[in-house]
């Protein structure tokens, strides 16, 4: 954030923010000395009750010199006066369950864990990455390979192959390559039937008789003068089929002149009139001068 200089009550300054982190570290410190006189005091006072029980120190001032029972005794009662304050509610403190501090500050750990996961537990200039104790990912340096295994892959390949010559060169050649095999397959389909009868013929399967030589001549004649008749009615078919179509071509042909011979015949003086004079176009007379077409207005038109 960036705060002006001049608002030093602003919560997020820097001074603010190390001032309040100073004032918390200072009241967990008086907290925690003041818990430990606590805990002092009341071992001492436990102590001091628990020896008086057992009777250590009535045995001690029986035991004792005359001259040591009044020291004895003054101390007894020095220690047995405050011993009494503390133990006022001894019974109640007996009688009370306490709790084990060991599992009640895991559990509060685990949900200090928790709610700083969430980041509903945060300290006044705290940030959630701080609190979690996470790295975002660009404070992250990268992970850099290393030259081991870079030696086998190769970078940008993709980029390369694409940028390649030999890769437009080897399409342009792919595509020629079918231009011709397409421009073979048409030749191959327009050319001539005879042809395409001879290539049939030499695919039929002929039939060889080994047994005897003379059928198997025999069988070779034969299916020598059944291929040339078969294309002998071919031929003739498409012959005919050529003669009919001519005969239809003339005819057609003949009816076309007869049509434009009736036509030339109405209408002959029509046709010279125009091929030899122009027809004159008469003078409008206008009656406006403002008139743009005047052929088409209305007093015009008579």
């Amino acid at each position: 954030m960036n705060i002006l200089p001049k608002k030093r009550w602003h919560v997020r300054t820097k001074e603010n923010i190390a001032r309040v982190r100073r004032d918390e570290a200072a009241a967990q410190e008086d907290e925690k000395k003041r818990c430990d006189k606590l805990e002092l005091a009341e071992s001492e006072a436990r102590i001091n009750f628990l020896r008086g029980q057992t009777g250590v120190l009535e045995k001690k001032i029986i035991t004792a010199a005359p001259c040591e029972s009044e020291t004895r005794k003054k101390n007894s009662h020095h220690l047995s006066t405050p011993s009494v304050s503390f133990n006022l509610f001894a019974d109640y403190k007996s009688h009370i369950k306490k709790t084990n501090k060991d599992l009640e500050k895991e559990k509060k750990e685990e949900q200090e864990k928790y709610e700083k996961q969430i980041g509903y537990l945060t300290y006044l200039g705290q940030d959630t990455n701080e609190a979690l104790k996470v790295r975002s990912w660009y404070e992250v340096a990268p992970k850099r390979s290393s030259e081991s295994d870079n030696k086998g892959k190769e970078t940008q390949s993709k980029q390369k192959l694409s940028q390649d010559p030999l890769t437009l060169i080897n399409s342009l050649i792919s595509t020629d390559k079918q231009f011709v095999a397409e421009n073979k397959r048409s030749c191959m389909g327009t050319s001539c039937p005879e042809s395409k009868l001879k290539s049939i013929d030499n695919k039929r399967p002929k039939k060889s008789y080994k047994k005897d030589k003379k059928h198997k001549h025999k069988s070779y004649k034969n299916s020598d003068k059944i291929s040339k008749k078969a294309t002998q009615a071919k031929r003739d078919k498409l012959n005919n089929l050529r003669k009919e179509r001519l005969i239809r071509e003339a005819t057609e042909q003949r009816r076309q002149e007869q049509l434009f011979a009736q036509r030339d015949s109405e209408f002959p003086a029509n046709s010279n009139s125009s091929s030899k004079t122009p027809t004159a176009t008469p003078r409008i007379i206008q009656k406006y001068n403002s008139q743009f077409n005047p052929e088409f207005a209305k007093q015009n038109m008579a």
